[in-house]
């Protein structure tokens, strides 16, 4: 008896190879075209949905000048992190004040920071140059909301710190 279930077991473990692999074939090839499609299905978006991606990509910028002494310079950071929702910490504050204090007369420098404001990511962009009077010239871009709160908020600068 046991030969004869051997020799039993070995022709169905060969017809199951034999008829298993061409199935095998055709599910996986099934498999892979129906997801290929799915993934190709993913890239396709509504036309609202990608103007709101362009609006998140492409905000709209504004820019202010800001001329002080470097020891205003805390306030107006403060003033700018009171809008800001998320980014602009206090340790890139005071790197970034760091950066103006060391820095040169004469010499322009740069630096920007990705920010959040109301749920949008946008870079805040800070450009600088030195007088030989210690007197700084801050030119800072970014969204309309923080432009606005610094404008009002440069009035409140004392005009013996402003430079004309």
């Amino acid at each position: 008896m046991m030969p004869e279930n051997a020799e039993t077991i070995a022709r169905g473990i060969i017809w199951a190879a034999i008829v298993g692999w061409p199935v095998a074939l055709v599910v996986a090839w099934g498999l892979k075209r129906r997801w290929g499609l799915r993934y190709d299905r993913l890239g396709e978006s509504s036309s609202e949905e990608m103007i709101d991606e362009l609006n998140r990509a492409y905000a709209t910028r504004r820019s202010t000048v800001i001329r002080t002494s470097t020891e205003y310079l805390p306030f107006v950071f403060e003033w700018i992190r009171e809008v800001v929702d998320g980014g602009f910490d206090d340790v890139q504050m005071r790197s970034l004040l760091d950066r103006i204090d060391f820095h040169r007369p004469g010499d322009h420098r740069q630096a920007v920071f990705p920010v959040e404001v109301k749920g949008r990511t946008v870079d805040l962009l800070f450009q600088w140059s030195r007088d030989s009077g210690d007197r700084v010239r801050l030119r800072v871009t970014a969204a309309p909301t923080i432009i606005r709160a610094l404008r009002e908020q440069k009035r409140k600068i004392p005009k013996v710190a402003a430079v004309k």
